[in-house]
């Protein structure tokens, strides 16, 4: 099994959106494509994650991670109490369309597969709705946050918002952060690999001069709970989804156990948000999983995104450039 290669790299859109955009490519040398037909797979992660916790193309919202920080005074002073889920669409479509620089790498051409999960799912979503269109193959929602403006809907954000603020942030080194951390069930029904990638990327020193010192989370928990307040992401990703599911193949991957949305709203959006269960191209729920899938399951969700990839590929059409170069064989 060969070991992935990856480079950061950090988008500056300026003028044309406040925020820096961070984001890590990840390839494996021996397998990378240059087939026209390849696809390239671009993900977006939930609030209170890190672009890490997926390795292929990870967009970080720029409120989290390494952007947070450089990004700190206007985080400061215009994202919060609320930071908009469309910011992170408009992070995802800006990096996709090159609108910035920082990124030596043209998209414009890729067949791209958008996958996000969570609020993640909804910027990817939501990224469809900016202009040029983006080239989407198909899309890939990870339980995503989609849900109807109702009591329960409110109750869900206010739980969440909640937990993001009354959440331990600060240990007095690596080794605490690590115990106190799977001193808490949520914590201990991580996947190992998942649960050692969040303490290698998701913390950092509270002192840069003292490195191996106290540690605090790379997204300050105020930030995540200003991406769960943010009260139109839900309901405006269930309103979009019956047009989106008409501008590419849309896939949804649900974990089976309803326990951040309850398993009535998760039907009403497969059934009735998408316009009828016909009209998405996949359905598929993990056994065992909850909202956490990509971090208590990445195995069983990696195995329902193949699947739901190799739908996308035995429904493409070839390339404009394999057609011409089948042309000039014959």
């Amino acid at each position: 099994m060969s070991t992935l290669s990856s480079q950061t790299y950090t988008l500056d859109p300026r003028p044309s959106f406040p925020l820096l955009i961070s984001l890590k490519v990840y390839h494996d040398p021996q397998t990378t494509s240059t087939d026209p037909d390849a696809l390239t797979l671009v993900l977006a992660h939930a609030t209170g994650y890190i672009k890490e916790v997926w390795e292929v193309w990870s967009i970080e919202a720029p409120n989290h991670g390494e952007a947070a920080e450089r990004n700190r005074r206007d985080v400061d002073w215009c994202y919060r109490p609320v930071f908009r889920w469309e910011d992170y669409a408009r992070s995802v479509h800006l990096v996709l369309s090159g609108g910035g620089t920082g990124v030596d790498l043209d998209l414009s051409q890729h067949r791209l597969v958008g996958i996000g999960h969570s609020m993640g799912g909804v910027a990817v979503m939501l990224s469809t709705t900016f202009y040029p269109a983006l080239p989407y193959a198909s899309l890939i929602l990870v339980d995503a946050m989609l849900g109807p403006y109702t009591s329960a809907s409110d109750a869900v954000r206010g739980v969440l918002v909640g937990g993001a603020e009354k959440k331990e942030d600060t240990w007095g080194s690596v080794k605490e952060a690590r115990e106190g951390m799977l001193k808490r069930g949520v914590w201990r029904a991580w996947e190992a690999r998942a649960f050692n990638t969040f303490i290698k990327y998701g913390l950092k020193p509270v002192d840069k001069k003292v490195p191996n010192g106290a540690v605090t989370l790379v997204t300050p928990k105020v930030d995540a709970a200003a991406s769960f307040r943010d009260p139109h992401g839900l309901t405006r990703g269930y309103l979009y989804l019956s047009d989106l599911v008409k501008r590419a193949p849309t896939h949804m991957i649900f974990g089976k156990i309803g326990d951040s949305l309850p398993n009535f709203i998760r039907d009403d959006v497969i059934n009735v948000a998408s316009g009828g269960k016909d009209k998405l191209a996949s359905v598929k729920l993990v056994e065992g999983a909850g909202h956490l899938v990509t971090v208590t399951h990445p195995k069983e969700l990696a195995s329902s995104i193949f699947d739901a990839l190799q739908i996308t590929g035995a429904s493409l059409p070839p390339s404009a450039t394999k057609s011409e170069s089948s042309k000039s064989k014959m």
